[in-house]
Order: C-alpha cells, then sequence, then structure tokens
C-alpha cells in the first residue's frame, strides 16, 4: 500500500487531467488535495463558464468523477471525495453534499 501522500499527488494529478480534458480553458483548471478525517479531499477550480463541463446535466460528470476517486482511493484504503469550486459563484456546498 502506498503512502496517503503518494496517493493523493497520484490523484490529483490524473483528476486535473481528467478535468482539463473537458473545459475549454484548460490552464484556469487548478486541484488541490487536502486530508481530513474522513480521507482525501480534493477541490477542484475552474473557469467560471466551464462549471457546467465539469458538473454536467444534474451533476452527473461530477458524481461520475467522484465514483472514480472513490474506487482509485478505496483501491489504496483511502476514502476519496471531491467539490467543484467556481470563481464568482456564491453556492457554497455542505460538505455533507460532497
Amino acid at each position: 500500500m502506498e503512502s496517503n501522500q503518494a496517493v493523493s499527488d497520484q490523484l490529483s494529478s490524473w483528476l486535473s487531467e481528467v478535468i482539463k480534458g473537458l473545459v475549454s480553458n484548460p490552464a484556469d483548471v487548478q486541484v488541490e488535495a487536502s486530508q481530513d478525517d474522513m480521507g482525501l479531499f480534493f477541490i477542484v477550480r475552474v473557469h467560471e463558464s466551464d462549471r457546467g463541463k465539469v458538473i454536467g446535466k444534474g451533476g452527473a460528470h461530477a458524481q461520475a468523477l467522484r465514483t472514480l476517486l472513490r474506487c482509485a482511493g478505496g483501491k489504496n484504503d483511502v476514502r476519496a471525495s471531491m467539490k467543484v469550486e467556481v470563481p464568482g459563484s456564491q453556492f457554497k456546498p455542505d460538505r455533507a453534499e460532497v
């Protein structure tokens, strides 16, 4: 089993590359990883015009990315999740929603 830092780095890099493939402004994609008592947590920041591309209709894209993160994290006995943050947006999900 790899260290949490190594897993975090791998998942962060993977998530960044996948999201850059979805958006029109790949230079504006930022993925910030943190760890808390619930596991690894990724905050994804994208250009405001790319928000819908990352979240998807009804949140389908974001949920699919979360599912893949959970699977990859589970392989290494780490819980992983993410949220999408968009500059200028007033929406702030509760941690329980993520």
